[in-house]
């Protein structure tokens, strides 16, 4: 399972807050997407870039990743937050905050297996910060089943494919809901296991 997100929690910034998770048994598979794009598809000097996000490449780009993973077998939950109805209270503490949207995902996902692999952007250098996320996931999955086994990596967007590829996703979503475009969202919402109710309000 791939999470990653668009937008910030900060109090003045994007309007939304989007986070993702995309689950498939082939994270592999969604990782050659962005090798092919780098192979076949970029100059020399793009090719080169250390990361690969969303929103420095053409439309015609961002359109051949997200049908790419339409493509794929894997099956997408989305949480949407509306910033401007968020009580100031939350913006004291961000982290809790983005620990319980992630929870929020787990709930339209279904867990039909015996181990969970997540697969994180690294959002923290803090040891202790990514160990209060474990925790949190850890305690929101056992809910559903404690005989799952669950391992979860933090890792920095630029060593992992994957990630870039799922950025592709979060950036169509809440782009969705932030410019009402729903023309890249379009691609992908076969995928989307909760669509229609991925915006909360808290």
């Amino acid at each position: 399972m791939l999470i990653d997100e668009s937008g910030d929690l900060g109090k003045y910034g994007s309007s939304y807050f989007t986070i993702i998770a995309l689950a498939t048994h082939n994270p592999k598979h969604i990782g050659r997407i962005i090798k092919r794009i780098r192979e076949r598809k970029l100059d020399k000097k793009t090719r080169k870039a250390v990361e690969i996000k969303a929103n420095t490449f053409s439309s015609r780009l961002k359109k051949y990743v997200l049908s790419q993973i339409a493509r794929c077998e894997c099956a997408i939950s989305a949480v949407v937050l509306l910033k401007s109805k968020l009580k100031d209270t939350f913006y004291e503490d961000k982290d809790k905050l983005y620990n319980y949207l992630c929870g929020l995902l787990f709930e339209h996902i279904s867990l039909r297996t015996d181990i969970i692999d997540i697969v994180i952007d690294k959002k923290h250098s803090n040891r202790l910060l990514r160990e209060d996320f474990n925790q949190y996931i850890l305690s929101k999955i056992q809910e559903k089943s404690t005989k799952i086994q669950i391992r979860i990596t933090h890792l920095e967007s630029h060593a992992s494919s994957e990630l870039q590829a799922i950025d592709f996703i979060a950036w169509a979503v809440n782009r969705k809901f932030t410019h009402c475009d729903s023309e890249y969202y379009d691609i992908i919402k076969d995928k989307i296991k909760n669509q229609g109710k991925e915006e909360v309000c808290l």
